[in-house]
């Protein structure tokens, strides 16, 4: 049996408050009552202590924290690192549940399989904490919340809507992680998916990765369809993307040079690329996120950022 928090997207998740803050060594968290509200955190670097409802617990990176209502939560110590996290404070219709080990496999094979839940019931269930796997597109869901409630509308219920959404990438992130943390389930394509970050290169192709691991390129393009739900090719030009959109917002290189930077050959193709896939032009995306981006000073390790321009965005944020 595994206890959860069945959190009810129907009646509607109500959006309270949200940020992202960070602090260097020393910082205490401070002493916090929830009355009726979830509060999120997915902390991104460093780590912090917390006693939650009179158990002590670390919060690390990468680890994502559902702590529900009528809980008391407070620091049991100074930091000793930096530290960042995103937070976020909504109110929901929630139960405790217990779900059977059969129903849990059955999730598992349903996320591997990428077979979708009609779900009639509209809800989401989630631990007190887990490891989040693919770092990446969480970090890109807090920050799609954060610049929709930080922006002006006629009104807000787009902002409780952004939440659920949020709820829902949560939910599949723990999927995933099941995934990863069973012996049920082993992917063969993780160990491409790994290489390719490592190696990423302007030269790396679908018929040279496929050499690397031996197989045909047909038959790795159809197991990585599979397994990752999209191709071999897709993915290779996300990761470009990822480097892109992180140079964009973090630094002033000229558009051309962040093409070279994000191992693309030919900017003018990256140009096209990036408006097709962002439905919006390089130099928008780096004038509308810029602001957003500018207050998140930590960096996903997992994005393949060439080696030089790292330690320049390492010493901008000293």
């Amino acid at each position: 049996m595994m206890k959860l928090m069945r959190i009810k997207l129907r009646p509607a998740v109500w959006f309270y408050k949200a940020g992202e803050f960070s602090a260097d060594a020393g910082w205490q968290h401070k002493n916090m009552y929830h009355d009726q509200d979830f509060e999120i955190i997915f902390c991104l670097q460093g780590h912090f202590n917390l006693s939650i409802d009179g158990k002590n617990y670390q919060i690390k990176a990468n680890e994502c924290w559902l702590i529900p209502p009528r809980t008391t939560i407070f620091g049991t110590d100074q930091t000793t690192t930096k530290v960042d996290f995103f937070w976020v404070h909504f109110f929901a219709d929630w139960q405790s549940i217990n779900l059977s080990d059969q129903y849990i496999d059955k999730l598992i094979h349903q996320t591997a399989e990428r077979t979708s839940s009609h779900d009639v019931d509209c809800q989401i269930d989630l631990p007190r904490h887990f490891q989040i796997e693919d770092r990446q597109a969480i970090i890109l869901a807090f920050n799609q919340l954060l610049d929709y409630v930080n922006r002006y509308h006629y009104t807000d219920f787009g902002n409780h809507l952004a939440v659920q959404l949020l709820l829902i990438s949560l939910g599949d992130a723990y999927l995933k992680h099941l995934i990863r943390t069973t012996d049920m389930v082993q992917l063969k394509t993780t160990r491409v998916v790994e290489w390719i970050r490592v190696n990423i290169s302007s030269e790396l192709t679908v018929a040279s990765i496929a050499d690397h691991f031996e197989m045909s390129s047909d038959y790795l393009t159809k197991l990585f369809k599979d397994e990752q739900g999209e191709t071999l090719r897709e993915y290779l030009i996300m990761v470009k993307m990822e480097v892109a959109k992180l140079l964009l917002v973090r630094t002033n290189l000229p558009i051309t040079a962040v093409a070279t930077a994000a191992y693309f050959r030919d900017d003018k193709n990256f140009m096209k690329l990036f408006k097709k896939r962002m439905k919006m032009t390089a130099g928008q995306y780096r004038n509308n996120y810029g602001n957003t981006h500018l207050n998140n000073p930590a960096i996903d390790p997992s994005i393949p950022i060439p080696q030089e321009i790292g330690v320049f965005l390492e010493s901008t944020d000293q």
